[in-house]
């Protein structure tokens, strides 16, 4: 039902940057048809569908028509009540949802990102190490789960930990979303860490400008990586309340932001690296 002719040729694509605190309408309608493809495979399908909208409207607390009696609900369950509780639902409760229709093997988990990835929504279903567990995570956090070694190079400054933590939490939080807050943080941790870094050093930088010219005039890295880092810093002047503030908003998306925050990490592992040297 997924692949008819709409969908192979992507007609009814939307598109978007990536979005949180929000399920599209067509979303929600993919999640209908795969609940309604399980529904039809069963007997008793009608019986099937009482108990999935009973099901789904507990899991999110809210109230549903209660039949007693084969008879009763072969007579007073109407389909509009799924469909109305997941075009209804809120965005949240949509992905409480989906938490339940997955663990319960009644869609499978893989689908459900296929969906997420193609109308660009962003979360993605997670299947817990631990436990085994299927839970709907904010996109990116799995990988930003990974990135621990910035932890390491940074335990010795509190300040830089913190905004290194605040710069991913500004893209894993599904309530506060906060792109620039993001980036800001990244930039603030490189040029943080490289000040105190130079520091040991016995080398004075006010800014990161001052910091990358020290680090390129005395040959303390290899000079493609202290051009990276360079255009790095241009990059920041450049952008709208990023480096300096402004009147204007800045254009950057969820994905560049998630770059720049893994680029201010993989730059402070490698001058940790680098501090002996």
């Amino acid at each position: 039902m997924l692949l008819n002719f709409t969908r192979r040729n992507k007609l009814d694509y939307e598109p978007c940057e990536l979005r949180y605190k929000y399920i599209p309408s067509a979303f929600r309608y993919d999640l209908l048809k795969l609940l309604y493809e399980k529904i039809e495979e069963a007997e008793a399908s009608v019986l099937r569908e009482y108990a999935l909208y009973r099901n789904l409207s507990v899991s999110i607390n809210k109230d549903h028509v209660s039949l007693y009696g084969e008879d009763d609900i072969y007579e007073g369950y109407s389909s509009d009540l799924l469909i109305d509780l997941i075009r209804s639902a809120q965005w949240h409760e949509v992905l409480s949802i989906i938490e339940e229709v997955v663990n319960q093997r009644f869609v499978p988990w893989k689908k459900i990102n296929k969906l997420f990835d193609y109308h660009n929504v962003g979360y993605e279903i997670v299947k817990s190490d631990q436990d085994g567990i299927l839970r709907v995570e904010v996109k990116y956090e799995a990988v930003i789960a990974e990135m621990t070694d910035t932890e390491v190079a940074t335990k010795e400054y509190p300040v830089i930990s913190a905004l290194i933590a605040g710069a991913r939490d500004a893209l894993a939080d599904p309530k506060h979303i906060n792109i620039e807050t993001s980036v800001s943080n990244s930039m603030k941790a490189i040029e943080g860490y490289l000040k105190e870094w130079l520091n040991k050093k016995g080398i004075s930088a006010a800014t990161l400008g001052e910091a990358i010219k020290e680090i390129k005039n005395k040959k303390l890295a290899d000079s493609n990586i202290t051009e990276s880092l360079h255009q790095f810093y241009i990059y920041r002047n450049r952008t709208p309340n990023i480096g300096h503030g402004s009147v204007a908003s800045s254009d950057i998306t969820e994905s560049e932001a998630l770059l720049i925050n893994e680029m201010a990490a993989s730059f402070i592992n490698y001058f940790y690296r680098r501090k002996d040297a």
